[in-house]
């Protein structure tokens, strides 16, 4: 019996509200079409999701196993098996690619053991689409993922990076924004530096701007509780 594969499927960035099909590509649509297993972050969101792309998904004949971070390893195993006999998975986190900075890493690692083929496929990624529009060092880039919570440590992890050299890339909940913003700003030297804030990519209230740190200082700027890409050099 062959083993099925292994879809890695990137879903939309910006608030369901927003959702458009036509930023979908086509392709993407056939492939999830063929599906009826889905590892998840969230099994409601991926449910609307499916539904959203084709109102006539057949959801009553779809599984949907959970994997977050309290994921036991008997639910692992239990997808893995289920690649094993020959079923394709589909892997989707609550936005953007999983694997990155979201579910997937894991149970990707598993799949390589087991010789399961993994299929990546084309779709937006935050971290991604901020370096790009940064206009900052995409040779040479670093994803830091989320800076500490204690104020104290993450302005000690914001120092520690003064020496090294490329662009770092940060990500927060959208309700610590400010608080992270502040603390770049009043910490990062020498004031030449660049910061870039990306928020609500793809969104509508989508907003992406590079300075250096020297003019931010002197701007009053309020960042809204969108979810938001941070990278300075």
């Amino acid at each position: 019996m062959n083993k099925g594969k292994l879809y890695l499927i990137p879903v939309p960035i910006h608030n369901e509200e927003e959702f458009n099909s036509k930023f979908i590509p086509p392709y993407l649509t056939e492939e999830i079409n063929k599906l009826n297993v889905f590892a998840v972050e969230n099994i409601r969101t991926s449910r609307r999701f499916l539904r959203k792309i084709n109102p006539k998904f057949n959801i009553n004949n779809t599984t949907f196993h959970l994997i977050d971070k309290r994921t036991e390893e008997a639910e692992y195993s239990n997808i893995i098996n289920c690649l094993i006999n020959g079923n394709d998975v589909g892997v989707m986190s609550e936005s953007g690619c999983p694997g990155i900075a979201d579910p997937g890493q894991k149970l990707c690692s598993l799949a390589h053991h087991k010789n399961i083929l993994i299929k990546p496929l084309i779709g937006p990624s935050s971290i991604l689409l901020a370096l790009m529009s940064s206009g900052l060092n995409g040779q040479k880039f670093t994803f830091h993922g989320y800076l500490p919570i204690e104020k104290e440590k993450r302005i000690k992890a914001i120092k520690k990076l003064h020496p090294k050299t490329g662009s770092h890339i940060f990500i927060e909940t959208p309700y610590r924004n400010q608080k992270v913003y502040d603390d770049l700003i009043q910490n990062l030297k020498p004031d030449i530096r660049k910061l870039c804030i990306a928020t609500d990519l793809t969104g509508i209230n989508e907003s992406i701007f590079t300075k250096k740190i020297s003019e931010l200082k002197q701007s009053n700027i309020i960042l809204k509780k969108y979810p938001t890409i941070f990278i300075f050099e």
